[in-house]
């Protein structure tokens, strides 16, 4: 498994295209273009080999109130949770992407958790991530 390249300052859901994002914040420092889920205090990462619970990825952090790539704890961000977002490197259009077992990070393989966080479209010139996230196991279901 590989995870995505991508460059945080480059990562912007497609709103004109339908993307869906959702304000919040932070429950522990996060960084733009990671996939994040929602604890009872705010947006942290998520993680793919650690347990059920962080492995429900329900978005991607696309941005900071101001502008940085990491966002402090306690902290606004935006987190898209359905639609495409783009600054990923590297994304074939029609694939399938998984959440990783590196924290936050976008996989092009399953992991220890069976999880797809999402699809390639090409959409506005490139190839873009269509958030649109799992969140059982179907290997265990």
């Amino acid at each position: 498994m590989a995870d995505i390249a991508l460059t945080a300052a480059n990562i912007r859901p497609l709103t004109s295209h339908g993307a869906i994002v959702l304000p919040g914040v932070a429950a522990a420092t996060v960084t733009v273009g990671s996939l994040v889920y929602e604890t009872s205090t705010g947006w942290a990462h998520a993680d793919g080999n650690v347990s059920t619970t962080l492995a429900k990825s329900q978005g991607v952090c696309v941005a900071s109130y101001d502008g940085e790539t990491s966002i402090a704890a306690g902290n606004a961000l935006s987190v898209c949770v359905f639609g495409p977002v783009s600054g990923y490197t590297s994304l074939t259009a029609g694939a399938n992407y998984y959440l990783s077992d590196t924290v936050g990070r976008i996989g092009d393989a399953v992991g220890t958790f069976d999880r797809i966080v999402g699809f390639g479209v090409k959409l506005a010139g490139e190839v873009c991530l269509f958030v649109s996230t799992q969140q059982n196991d179907p290997s265990s279901a």
